[in-house]
């Protein structure tokens, strides 16, 4: 339709008195150019919106559609606005950004030099945090150590209303670890639907979680064997594989942050990429939260971080 501001701000005033004269004083415009640009919308959208007597004005039903789509759009813009307006003006405030320790090196100091490029005005402090201790805040309002959570996150929404997933930043392709002398550890890479043989651990994570992470069957329907060690750490998992020959299923940058003799890690064929986004508390959320998100999004979607890595191949 290509309206311009002024029309859509003079049909929603319309609109919203249902009368011309009042919106007129409202917009602080004549009543005329208000008409005019009424008039101006109708002829756009190719009917009448309004009925005209010289009782009453009322919207017709186009316009009452029009008039629902219209102002959601216009409120959204509202907030946008403001927001970014107060992000923008907060100069010294602080933002606290808590990084998964098992995410790929160039993530954080990325994210944290766009946002502090676009907002010089804020400081980031930044600290890192084992991707299980988000389990730990759920349900603590406004007791996060942080304001912002960059970490795995397998699920676009969780089954959780006091935790907000924001979209993708990332996705990086699966991996196993195992220990060197394991049967599978002699290839270049491995494939899920080998791993029907071996046992793997199952991560001491929520069951939505878990079962996104380590999914029960193959994609060829092979059930896979999980143990549920009392693990909830990396570090608590590296002599699991490495002693025990468990199998873990993780991502190919783990061995950037965590390396131990007698464990290897090779690519996992067959399953999707492990998705990156930032997490918060839905109670916690704030303007500068929010444009740190944004700004995260519009980085990773320049820097081509959003394409999928080999995660898949066919058997």
């Amino acid at each position: 339709m290509g309206l311009e501001m002024r029309e859509i701000e003079a049909f929603l005033a319309v609109a919203e008195e249902l009368h011309f004269g009042r919106a007129a004083e409202r917009l602080t415009l004549s009543t005329s150019r208000v008409s005019n640009l009424v008039r101006t919308v109708e002829r756009r959208a190719g009917t009448p919106l309004f009925e005209r007597t010289s009782r009453r004005v009322r919207l017709t039903p186009s316009g009452e559609h029009l008039f629902a789509e219209l102002r959601a759009a216009y409120i959204r813009i509202e907030q946008a606005v403001a927001e970014v307006r107060e992000a923008a003006g907060q100069g010294g405030k602080v933002l606290r950004v808590g990084f998964s320790t098992t995410l790929p090196e160039k993530v954080p100091p990325a994210l944290v030099e766009a946002f502090e490029d676009r907002f010089p005005a804020a400081r980031i402090v930044q600290s890192a945090h084992p991707t299980v201790d988000l389990f730990d805040w759920i349900g603590e309002e406004g007791r996060w150590p942080v304001d912002v959570f960059v970490t795995w996150m397998p699920v676009e929404s969780a089954p959780l209303p006091e935790l907000v997933v924001e979209p993708v930043l990332q996705r990086t392709p699966r991996a196993v670890m195992m220990a060197v002398d394991h049967p599978l550890a002699g290839g270049a890479a491995v494939h899920v639907e080998d791993l029907a043989e071996y046992e793997l651990i199952y991560p001491s994570l929520p069951k939505w979680y878990g079962d996104a992470w380590a999914p029960a069957v193959t994609p060829a329907g092979r059930k896979l064997s999980f143990r549920r060690p009392d693990s909830r750490y990396i570090e608590d998992v590296l002599p699991l594989v490495a002693e025990q020959r468990l199998v873990h299923l993780t991502f190919s940058s783990l061995l950037d942050a965590y390396h131990r003799p007698g464990v290897v890690v090779l690519p996992l064929l067959g399953l999707p990429s492990m998705p990156i986004r930032p997490v918060w508390a839905a109670a916690t959320r704030n303007a500068l939260g929010r444009s740190f998100v944004d700004e995260a999004a519009a980085f990773a979607w320049a820097a081509g971080w959003l394409a999928d890595g080999p995660a898949a191949a066919p058997r």
